[in-house]
């Protein structure tokens, strides 16, 4: 083409993560950035604990084996991730719950994947 113009161009849904790419236009590359496409589920959204302590877990479900994820305890002083802290495409979040010495229950939560997992543990009885 002599002149200006104008270029049309698609770029398909993105089901994974960020991405980008180029076209290269009478030798100036232009770049297309696109946001990530994942999406994820929990297997549960919330558990329960006993007053003594315990364990558990969750599955992480990703719309693509390319989605990497992570975990973090919004309790940390009680409620710990013990394995799974991160990962990419499915994988489950393991976690550990300390005695709970008070006879009041108490409620702590783990975000994973951007998501809220809730735990909510008994008291001791009297």
């Amino acid at each position: 083409m002599i002149g200006s113009g104008t270029l049309a161009y698609s770029v398909q849904a993105n089901t994974g993560p960020a991405r980008s790419g180029t076209i290269t236009i009478a030798g100036q590359t232009y770049t297309i950035n696109q946001a990530s496409g994942c999406s994820y589920s929990l297997s549960a959204t919330s558990g329960s604990a006993a007053a003594g302590g315990d364990a558990g877990n969750v599955a992480v479900t990703a719309s693509n084996t390319g989605c990497g994820w992570t975990a973090v305890s919004n309790d940390p002083s009680w409620l710990t991730i013990t394995s799974g802290a991160s990962g990419t495409g499915d994988g489950t979040v393991y976690y550990s719950v300390a005695n709970n010495n008070s006879t009041t229950a108490r409620t702590g939560t783990l975000t994973i994947a951007g998501q809220t997992y809730t735990v909510n543990q008994a008291g001791i009885a009297c």
